[in-house]
């Protein structure tokens, strides 16, 4: 006996052998077994997803000897006798080439007869939206009204294409793509059944490459089959098919993300001289960038390498690839636009612009964990200063400065002067004289917010700064840079940012409630006279020997007079 094709072999002959079409099989089964099943039908849908095959069960379900039935015995001499092609009522005509007006008439004229064998005449017209437009009109009259035991099954890959008034005489159906899942599994069964060696990545493949179809499955695992006598591999599936391999994208797309436009261009060259084609190369690409972008939210990781491309680049990627498929459909230089999207997916603009943002997202990143470390550190200066405070208060010690002094600076605020003092403030990062430069230096460093008639006050950002700007030769060092031309001030005040914006918060509310005078509320500034126990007398160190042993060491540093 001569070899019959799996995709023929393994057709459906009942409801249940169908895969991917729960809804439509389950509707006709109700119409079937409770006898109101219409006079037309017309199914539509994608190739290989079983439009003539569950027509021919249909066909058998109503003439089958059970009838009413949801599904056909198979074993009477009916439901044989269709399988085999020898029952004369079931008449499966291909529009494709019996699309003339002869033809339907000769349709017509042979409705009239009663049906030989059956209870029904079922009529399976394929590819019916080949037909001639003088033939869908006399068909017209004969499908709006035929005989009680005709019944007509329309099938149609391009229902737009079948007219309307073809359309409103049938109950329509829509067939959808069979999932992947759903063909695995009938490949599985029939792989068994055949005994076959293949692995599961080739079952898959095969899946992804049928795009929906299964007879278009079972056609390129029969070729699968006899191409290899060995135990089929995903490779061999992919080498038949004339589609690429996962790890051929996985390794082309690698090498696009690290930029390598010479290998790329060597990797895609060895494909094409096997004789790859190049739109199904760029639809597979397409496929496994989905697959990437999936990847980031599902478990089952396909290309677990490609996961760390940012999503923005897989979009730029697929944005390229796109334009490149409607380019290859007007042009005979398939090869060269693909070589050139090839180097625009490493150079492109936009893929450049996905990298800058890449980097900006990265430097805000590392800039929201800097801030949240200086919040972590501020809090832990607030919390010592609170240990701080109460230990000077145990002491007893002379705060050197207070709340009042900022009020009375504040009240008896002098714009002019402070715009003065402002004026010449930057010459202080490069003081002239090299035994003041250090003072200047850190007066230069301080915020000059508000200056009375003769008193300033600074504000800093650490505490160490504004107690050495407090201590008595600082500021009369500092006192002598600022008067150096002119007396200018006679005096200032330092205090720590977070301090000072509670109280200009304070004043700022109570001056815009109408208080010209505003009265602060007493805070705790955080600066007190420090103890140098030696010889039981309080001593003053030297503001920059203080300065250099708390960023150096003591050990380090040495005094010389």
């Amino acid at each position: 006996m001569s070899y019959v094709a799996l995709y023929r072999t393994y057709r459906p002959k009942r409801f249940s052998d169908v895969y991917g079409q729960k809804v439509i099989v389950q509707t006709l089964q109700n119409a079937l077994l409770h006898e109101k099943f219409a006079h037309a039908y017309i199914f539509s849908g994608p190739r290989g997803t079983g439009k003539t095959s569950i027509a021919k069960i249909v066909a058998k379900a109503l003439n089958c000897r059970t009838y009413p039935t949801s599904e056909p015995c198979g074993v009477c001499d009916i439901c044989q006798g269709i399988d085999k092609n020898d029952v004369s009522d079931v008449i499966e005509i291909d529009a494709a080439s019996n699309n003339g007006v002869d033809e339907i008439r000769d349709l017509r004229d042979k409705v009239k007869y009663a049906p030989s064998v059956g209870k029904y005449k079922v009529y399976i017209i394929d590819e019916v939206h080949m037909l001639t437009q003088q033939a869908f009109n006399a068909l017209l009259k004969t499908l709006e009204e035929p005989p009680k035991y005709v019944v007509f099954i329309l099938a149609t890959t391009e229902p737009h294409k079948v007219p309307a008034t073809i359309l409103s005489r049938c109950q329509r159906f829509d067939f959808k793509n069979i999932e992947e899942k759903d063909i695995e599994d009938n490949l599985r069964k029939i792989v068994l059944e055949e005994g076959l060696s293949i692995d599961e990545d080739a079952l898959k493949a095969i899946a992804i490459t049928s795009e929906g179809g299964m007879r278009d499955a079972l056609s390129l695992l029969d070729q699968v089959v006899s191409f290899t006598n060995e135990k089929i591999t995903e490779e061999d599936v992919y080498q038949v098919s004339g589609g690429l391999s996962r790890r051929f994208i996985n390794d082309l797309i690698k090498l696009i993300f690290q930029r390598q436009p010479q290998k790329v261009l060597e990797f895609m060259n060895q494909i094409i001289s096997d004789g790859k084609d190049i739109s199904r190369m760029v639809s597979d690409i397409i496929l496994a960038l989905r697959d990437v972008l999936l990847d980031k939210i599902r478990t089952n990781i396909k290309y677990p390498d490609l996961k760390l491309i940012p999503t923005p680049l897989v979009y730029a990627y697929l944005d390229i690839l796109n334009g490149l498929q409607q380019e290859l459909k007007f042009t005979t230089s398939k090869r060269a636009y693909l070589e050139l999207a090839l180097i625009k997916m490493i150079n492109h603009e936009s893929v450049l612009m996905v990298d800058f943002e890449q980097k900006l997202t990265q430097l805000e990143s590392h800039i929201q964990k800097l801030e949240e470390k200086i919040s972590i550190q501020v809090k832990e200066q607030i919390k010592q200063s609170k240990i701080e405070r109460q230990e000077n208060k145990a002491l007893d010690l002379k705060p050197l400065v207070t709340v009042s002094d900022v009020e009375n600076i504040l009240n008896n605020g002098n714009r002019e002067k402070r715009a003065l003092l402002k004026k010449g403030w930057d010459q202080l990062a490069n003081y002239d004289d090299p035994s003041l430069r250090g003072i200047a230096s850190l007066l230069y460093e301080g915020s000059l917010e508000a200056c009375s008639q003769d008193t300033m006050l600074l504000v800093y950002d650490d505490l160490f700064s504004a107690e050495t700007m407090l201590r008595k030769d600082t500021k009369e060092k500092v006192l002598q840079i600022l008067n150096q031309k002119t007396e200018l001030v006679k005096d200032y005040v330092a205090i720590i940012k977070p301090d000072w914006l509670i109280l200009k918060s304070d004043y700022a509310n109570q001056y815009n409630s109408g208080t010209s005078k505003p009265k602060l509320k007493p805070i705790d500034l955080h600066l007190y006279e420090k103890l140098v126990e030696e010889k039981n007398v309080v001593l003053e160190k030297d503001p920059l020997v203080d300065f250099a042993e708390t960023y150096f060491g003591k050990e380090i540093v040495k005094v010389e007079e």
